[in-house]
């Protein structure tokens, strides 16, 4: 079994996940990826092979608890262990004002974007603790820092995990596990151009006008900081949240 360190990403299929995955097959990681989308997850996985890469593909819904378990037994039955988690799964739907969401939809955000971020960490955290720490990067969003107008839902779940990750660095520092949030604004992928579709002229121009100008991102860009924050930075911004909104927010 080859010997380089073993990370793995949930929401691989697409966007930030593929581009990450593809990263980090050019430079010999081993890859655990993780998505509900069976079909673009193993074009993931097709194109990380293509790169070199060891890894694996595993379809799970991240909300559900089973699921988790299972792509976590999987990656430590493949590779016997995990470096680093990209707990990186999330969805939006299209937005609204709060008392606008159906129960459903409720339902369906916080479930992948909290429950299922939290699901990750608490199968994930005892197989790095086994091996004696690991590094974590949770996708959370310029949404935890200032809500995107009619986008409270899921700004919600993104303060969430925010809070998540700064308690995991402040819990886990003597235990060699570190914590890093990474907060992008508007990348060029399909969730944030699906979520839109709901907004009226009225309503679009008020969301332009609540939003600062910003640089938007590729995922390739993100990437990058994912990488940065997990191998590199993570024990000085450990408990942090990176802000890579593209000048969007001031801090």
């Amino acid at each position: 079994m080859s010997d380089s360190k073993v990370f793995l990403i949930t929401g691989s299929a697409t966007g930030l996940g593929r581009a990450l995955a593809v990263k980090l097959a050019e430079r010999g990681y081993r890859l655990a990826l993780v998505d509900f989308n069976e079909q673009a997850g193993l074009e993931t996985l097709s194109l990380s092979k293509e790169r070199g890469a060891e890894a694996i593909f595993v379809k799970a819904d991240v909300s559900r608890e089973e699921d988790v378990k299972h792509y976590v037994e999987k990656t430590v039955e493949a590779f016997g262990r995990i470096d680093y988690f990209a707990n990186n799964a999330g969805v939006m739907v299209p937005l609204r004002l709060l008392h606008e969401y159906e129960l459903s939809e409720y339902d369906r955000v916080t479930g992948v974007n909290l429950k299922g971020a939290f699901l990750g960490l608490k199968y994930v955290i005892p197989v790095m603790l086994a091996g004696g720490g690991g590094r974590i990067v949770n996708t959370v969003s310029s949404n935890s820092f200032k809500p995107t107008a009619f986008n409270g839902l899921y700004s919600a779940t993104k303060h969430g995990l925010a809070a998540m990750t700064k308690s995991i660095g402040q819990d886990y520092q003597d235990l060699n596990i570190r914590a890093v949030g990474v907060a992008p604004n508007v990348m060029n992928t399909n969730i944030a151009a699906n979520a839109v579709t709901t907004l009226t002229e009225e309503r679009m121009a008020k969301l332009g006008a609540s939003t600062g100008p910003s640089l938007p991102a590729t995922p390739e860009e993100i990437a990058e900081v994912v990488i940065f924050a997990a191998t590199t930075g993570a024990d000085m911004l450990n408990g942090t949240v990176v802000n890579c909104a593209g000048g969007e927010i001031f801090q």
